[in-house]
């Protein structure tokens, strides 16, 4: 099993600037790191003429190789403010970074502490920091100054493929295959490793060529260093060099410009990384397989100008949101006369994943959804859980020896040690940042709580609870965003290079150039997405009154309180206990029987008095929608019958190597299979649909996304039938 990276190994020197143990090499100037910034990479790479220059609308992308001290990420960011005109402030910056050995929590912030400058965007980096150790891909927000973080926390070559499509063994997919209709690009690299003769494994052909690949015309880079290898390494990637004299000491340094027409090789080798998690996986993906991939060959460059989405519920809204905030128009159809009406339409929902200390797939997806869901909920462009709910984190109990085991495990993981031997002027970062997921004791848990619990357990103190219909109507208080209510779309039909939407009259009920499905089930019931593998779990909450004997034990919780069923805080006077899970149950009315089964599980997690009279019936029913392996359904939708063509060799041979890319209905997009998770998934789904439609890098690792892709199913059947003819 792997494990997340092992964070960089710091010494401080006399003037407090941190210097890595690894490598022996400085993580910026001794003479002056913020300047040394702005000389080399921001003004090299011609970075406020350039963003000055940007479009309402435009994204720049900047990637960069080591993100250190994260001193390059926030003097751009600096500069990116007091760069962008006014009238232009719809432009965006999406910076990437990778970085083999993070810095902890408090290393950053001791770090970053020599720039008093830098403080309102390095307090804002700190705030969203993920919790260490880390692996994989990480998005990061900051909304109100239009900038997106995606740090890949990987060697630099494995991190850079995250940013290339790639085959289900890890090997580089061919030029002209693509996530989606559009294709991602860099503007502008930093590179910025340790020293070449300290750190020569970062500087690697497959690194070179890697830029290369991502780079287009205009595509500039900057680097300090002025080696050899460097130089060399470069120009094969296709791009042309200029020697300027460097910063400070320092004689020479490296800059230029991409070069579109120099041919650029293509190493196919697989790197250890992808190539070591797919083989282990069990389902079977180890395969040279492109089928998660669109080819651009297929089909004419597209790019969205106006977005359908099928469904107002939180998979819709939270969709229509993303797309939103990229300037795009879009437009929400919904069968119901108000948004999130169905399996959306609890009084209170609860930010909450099942976590784990395990590297499967799965484990990895719902941390990932966890850390980026507290985060945007907290995010200042909408203030959710101010505005909709209450930050007031949610404590799981450990119900079990294995929740028990599992839970401290997690704890013990991103446990935090104060900084050693700090200068006075250093700030440690708080309790609840140093430890994002803190194991409790039944003692500190109850009192943390606000009232007895009968379990220890592990509080995530940066989740809450939510009105899940009153998100969904500030997200869609967007100028971009038009509402369809009260009416139901049952046909989709492709024609002229757009989509049209109709009722079950046949009348069109509007067009879009791209379009999504979002409304859960009933997805279905269309013929592009009727083969989608779906399971419908009723589930029903309880409600029970304040004034009530029950409701009154009730009235001190402090927390959400997970266990075998969940409890959140009182919220107008009623307190939402539940929730049931039954298969094959389609009964819209309450029923006393389940709501029967959330008082006992109540009674298993908190101690109430013994005799209680039960509060009344009251409560809602909703069904869930959920795939059989519970990632929800992101991206594309597949042809069913044209893909079950072009893979049926996987039939035969279940290892069969295919170079063919997957087929999918031309800019239709699904968001479907949420289940119990909806607030939680939500928002890191609805970032990677918004990725993939824009041409925009991942918010998490190809690995992932392959677990999210639609047609995911459809090769798992393909190859289960060659296992089973092989038995």
């Amino acid at each position: 099993m792997e494990k997340p990276l092992d964070n960089a190994s710091v010494r401080w020197d006399e003037n407090n600037q941190p210097v890595s143990v690894q490598f022996g090499d400085v993580y910026f100037s001794k003479h002056n790191g913020l300047e040394e910034t702005r000389f080399v990479f921001l003004a090299q790479n011609n970075l406020a003429e350039r963003f000055a220059a940007l479009a309402t609308g435009e994204t720049f992308c900047i990637a960069e190789t080591g993100f250190g001290s994260g001193l390059n990420f926030l003097a751009c960011w600096q500069l990116w403010e007091q760069s962008r005109s006014k009238s232009h402030s719809a432009t965006h910056l999406h910076f990437v970074s990778v970085e083999k050995y993070p810095l902890t929590c408090e290393d950053l912030i001791r770090a970053l502490s020599l720039w008093p400058e830098l403080k309102p965007y390095a307090d804002q980096l700190i705030d969203q920091y993920p919790p260490q150790p880390a692996l994989g891909v990480h998005r990061i927000r900051f909304p109100l100054g239009g900038v997106s973080l995606t740090l890949i926390f990987e060697d630099a070559a494995d991190g850079l493929r995250q940013l290339k499509p790639c085959a289900t063994d890890g090997s580089p997919a061919p030029p002209n295959y693509q996530f989606g209709p559009g294709k991602a690009k860099v503007d502008a690299w930093f590179l910025d490793g340790f020293a070449p003769a300290k750190n020569p494994g970062m500087w690697s052909s497959e690194l070179f060529q890697s830029v290369g690949a991502l780079s287009a015309e205009n595509t500039s880079f900057a680097t300090f260093t002025a080696a050899g290898v460097v130089k060399r390494g470069l120009q094969e990637a296709g791009f042309a060099i200029e020697k300027v004299p460097g910063f400070g000491r320092k004689r020479e340094m490296l800059c230029g410009r991409f070069n579109p027409e120099t041919p650029i090789s293509n190493d196919d080798r697989p790197s250890s990384s992808e190539g070591t998690t797919t083989r282990g996986n069990a389902r079977g993906s180890s395969s040279r397989l492109f089928w998660h991939l669109l080819s651009s060959t297929d089909r004419p460059a597209s790019t969205a100008t106006n977005v359908a989405i099928i469904g107002g519920g939180l998979a819709g809204c939270m969709a229509g949101a993303a797309l939103a905030r990229r300037g795009l128009k879009v437009t929400i159809v919904e069968l119901q006369a108000n948004l999130a009406q169905a399996a959306s339409g609890n009084r209170q929902g609860v930010v909450y994943c099942r976590l784990s200390p395990h590297n499967d797939p799965l484990s990895r997806f719902n941390l990932l959804a966890q850390v980026f869901a507290n985060n945007f909920y907290a995010a200042p462009d909408y203030d959710l859980f101010n505005s909709c709910g209450d930050r007031c984190g949610v404590l799981h109990l450990a119900m079990s020896d294995k929740q028990r085991t599992h839970y401290q495990a997690i704890a013990e993981r991103y446990r935090c040690e104060p900084a050693q031997n700090a200068p006075m002027s250093f700030t440690s970062a708080p309790a609840s940042k140093s430890n994002p997921f803190q194991w409790l004791d039944e003692g500190t848990a109850s009192e943390r709580a606000g009232l007895q619990v009968k379990y220890p357990g592990l509080l995530v103190e940066g989740a809450g609870w939510l009105s899940p219909q009153d998100v969904c109507n500030t997200l869609c208080s967007h100028p971009n965003i038009e509402l369809r209510l009260s009416t139901e779309i049952s046909d989709l039909r492709r024609a002229e290079n757009a989509w049209l939407l109709c009722d079950s009259d046949n009348a069109q009920v509007t067009t879009a150039s791209h379009v999504v499905i979002a409304n859960a089930a009933a997805a279905n019931k269309l013929a592009q997405t009727a083969e989608l593998p779906f399971n419908q779990i009723r589930g029903q909450v309880s409600h029970i009154a304040t004034y009530h004997a029950i409701g009154q034990a009730l009235a001190g919780l402090q927390t959400v309180i997970c266990g075998d069923g969940y409890v959140s805080p009182p919220h107008q006077n009623i307190v939402c206990t539940g929730a049931t899970f039954t298969l094959r149950n389609h009964e819209q009315s309450l029923n006393g029987q389940c709501q029967q089964a959330n008082l006992d599980n109540l009674a298993a997690m908190v101690q109430l008095e013994s005799g209680m009279t039960p509060p009344p019936l009251d409560g809602r029913v909703g069904f869930r929608t959920t795939t059989p392996d519970y990632f929800p359904l992101v991206g594309p939708v597949p042809k069913h019958g044209e893909m079950r063509a072009s893979f049926s060799p996987l039939q035969h041979k279940a290892n069969a190597a295919l170079t063919t890319a997957g087929e999918y209905h031309e800019n239709l997009f699904c968001l479907l299979g949420l289940g119990s998770r909806g607030l939680a998934y939500s928002p890191l789904a609805a970032e990677t649909l918004a990725a993939i439609i824009c041409g925009e890098p991942l918010p998490l690792s190809q690995e992932l996304y392959r677990h999210l892709n639609p047609a995911r199913f459809l090769i798992r059947e393909l190859i289960r039938g060659s296992r089973k003819r092989s038995v």
